[in-house]
């Protein structure tokens, strides 16, 4: 897989983890809600895939959602900080292919 590949799975990937947090926090209040987590896999060419999205085991209030504000804030950051980072990787295989092409003109 090339560069762009990567990234863009890591993109995919980043978007599906802030989906199942934002509906981890929109439940916050609903009754016997359980979290998600999203599990991600390594693919053998390079890039990452979204496995699924298992219920988490953690424990809760009885009769109440088991989602932590404060864990989902967390979550939500580092989801960020991937999109970002797998934006700056495709910008620098665009900028790498440019600079290419221009050396072949």
């Amino acid at each position: 897989m090339d560069g762009f590949g990567i990234a863009l799975s890591g993109l995919r990937a980043a978007s599906a983890g802030l989906a199942v947090q934002a509906n981890n926090v929109a439940n916050i209040q609903s009754d016997g809600f359980r979290a998600k987590r999203v599990a991600f896999v390594a693919e053998p060419g390079g890039g990452v895939r979204v496995q699924g999205a298992p219920e988490d085991q953690a424990p809760g209030v009885p009769g109440a959602s088991n989602v932590d504000l404060a864990s989902e804030a967390v979550q939500g950051m580092g989801f960020d900080l991937m999109y970002k980072a797998n934006l700056k990787v495709l910008k620098a295989e665009d900028e790498r292919l440019k600079a290419t092409l221009d050396l072949k003109a």
